[in-house]
């Protein structure tokens, strides 16, 4: 706050408002805690004709039957916190921000997979709020003393009588995503009067409270009627679209379509959703999907780096490969999966040197690789953000388990107890003894023997991801191997990247990836037809990754909310 006020005022009201904003939210926390748990815990077995239970036997494999893809289906719903990208991009909308506010005061949220937006690791600490406070406090200080902002966001001028009534009603409606209540508009207007120490005090009370509520903080979704599997309503349908596609709240403007019905039909629906994906918005919250689907959000500086090394080397790889994403993803009519074997990349000097690149000039600069370079038509295969030793492992497992993890969608688990089993029997030996055992022996060579021939053919690259010719890769005996590819073997990374952008289950996993990162949650049997449906829209339509985007809303599922078991 920012008026001096005598002693024992300034002391006591941040006590008082922090009081209140955190009463209230504890209130609204109580009622949506269980709504989140049981989200959570749904299987899908309740017996209710959509679970797993239900499904008849296939005689011929054994397994249930696929589902009728006719018919609409998902999974339980659960309660979704804002993660700190949707609030930072929420509150850059709210406060007509030229740049995203800085949120790193919010504790990071906890990952799964790479991915942050995962409902049921969300918590919310008293750490968390006192974020959420801070920040607010500081956007409607800053708020209040922009003058041509403020008109802007408030709506009317401060002093006006009814000013103060007509911001919680506007500003409200946009932080909670709907209309707030009688009772709730006219309670925040009398608290903030009751407390403020003068008028425009009283807007940055309204700020804070609205801000640190759980009707802010958390994604609720009701549904417009009270069976166990209902019809989104208008608002919430809204704000399902604009997180999914923007990672952010609703605009004004969309939620004012919702209202006039211009989202009620599966054309308007895409019609709308065509004209986000063009926008910027769209790009930006995707630009973080590509960062922790491929996991390059954050790299590790090397242990003992050379005196050529310094931590922006460490950016403009980072950089290179948004670009490269950034590219093949919003370009219109370019095909996403030519990243996988682009001939080019986006260097700036400092990491041309690193890759043994010639580049002129200051800034980032397009490099074609000549050929026989050995990044020439390996796209992101080689960029050194994503083949980096992101922790300490067996780079060539690591990198091998990354490539199926990532872009086959292939979990694999090390059996509890296993590597205390063999602990005794591979001391001693050296790292290819090691290497060949694990390739051969029971126990170990069902998942080795399909990502260690893979990572061989990347041990020409440091953990940094630096190449290095003099390392011969039959030095390791093992033969380069993509297990499941049409051409298994290969001689090099650009003949690897090519069999993994031939693989029928890469658009697949994509499609999967994206369903993770924008609904929150692991997909379960009921969802596997909207992530079938966007694959294939996504593949008729050129692998263009903006149908992507627009098949994930055209599903009928999108629509859907189901009560939690």
């Amino acid at each position: 706050m920012s008026k001096t006020a005598p002693p024992d005022t300034d002391r006591s009201v941040p006590f008082l408002r922090r009081s209140i904003a955190t009463g209230m939210f504890a209130i609204g926390l109580v009622g949506l805690t269980a709504a989140a748990c049981t989200g959570q815990l749904g299987d899908g077995s309740a017996g209710d004709g959509n679970s797993i239970d239900d499904r008849p036997i296939d005689p011929t494999t054994g397994k249930p039957a696929a589902y009728d893809c006719s018919v609409a289906r998902t999974s339980p719903s659960v309660l979704r916190r804002l993660s700190r990208v949707e609030v930072q991009l929420t509150l850059q909308d709210l406060f007509q921000l030229p740049e995203p506010p800085a949120v790193d005061s919010i504790p990071e949220d906890t990952g799964q997979g790479g991915f942050r937006t995962i409902a049921a690791l969300q918590n919310v600490s008293d750490q968390h709020l006192r974020a959420y406070l801070g920040i607010a406090e500081t956007l409607g200080q800053e708020l209040m003393a922009d003058e041509a902002r403020r008109t802007s966001v408030l709506g009317c001028e401060p002093a006006a009588d009814d000013c103060l009534e007509r911001f919680v009603q506007r500003f409200g409606k946009l932080a909670y995503r709907r209309p707030l209540s009688s009772e709730e508009a006219s309670d925040l207007v009398a608290r903030a009067s009751e407390v403020a120490r003068d008028r425009e005090d009283a807007f940055r009370f309204v700020i804070e409270a609205l801000l640190t509520s759980p009707s802010f903080l958390f994604r609720i979704e009701v549904g417009a009627a009270g069976s166990e599997t209902s019809t989104l309503t208008p608002l919430e349908l809204a704000s399902r679209l604009s997180f999914t596609l923007w990672g952010r709240s609703p605009s004004a403007a969309l939620l004012e379509r919702a209202e006039a019905g211009e989202l009620d039909s599966d054309d308007d629906l895409r019609a709308v959703a065509e004209e986000m994906v063009e926008d910027d918005r769209t790009q930006v919250f995707f630009n973080a999907f590509f960062k922790q689907w491929l996991t390059f959000e954050q790299l590790r500086a090397p242990v003992n780096p050379d005196a050529s090394f310094t931590p922006a080397l460490l950016e403009d790889m980072i950089t290179e490969s948004e670009l490269v994403l950034g590219e093949h993803a919003f370009t219109p009519d370019v095909d996403f999966f030519d990243a996988l074997t682009a001939n080019h990349t986006y260097v700036t000097p400092a990491l041309g040197k690193f890759y043994g690149l010639e580049v002129s000039g200051d800034g980032v600069s397009r490099v074609e690789f000549p050929a026989g370079h050995h990044r020439a038509n390996t796209g992101l295969l080689t960029h050194a953000s994503l083949i980096s030793a992101k922790n300490d492992g067996d780079l060539i497992a690591v990198r091998g388990q990354w490539l199926r993890a990532a872009f086959l969608c292939e979990k694999i688990a090390v059996p509890a107890g296993l590597l205390e089993q063999l602990e005794s029997e591979l001391s001693g030996l050296t790292y290819l003894e090691v290497l060949q055992k694990r390739n051969t022996q029971a126990g170990c060579a069902g998942c080795h023997a399909r990502i260690d021939p893979i990572g061989v053919g990347f041990v020409q690259y440091d953990k940094l991801g630096r190449y290095d010719g003099s390392i011969g890769i039959d030095e390791f005996g093992l033969e380069p191997r993509f297990e499941g590819a049409a051409n298994e073997s290969f001689d090099s990374l650009a003949a690897l990247a090519a069999e993994l952008r031939r693989s029928p289950d890469l658009a697949a996993c994509v499609a999967e990836k994206l369903f993770i990162y924008t609904q929150g949650r692991e997909p379960a049997d009921e969802d596997r037809c909207a992530i079938d449906a966007s694959a294939g829209s996504f593949t008729q339509d050129g692998n263009r990754f903006r149908s992507f985007l627009t098949a994930i809303v055209r599903s009928p599922e999108f629509r859907l909310r189901r009560a939690p078991e």
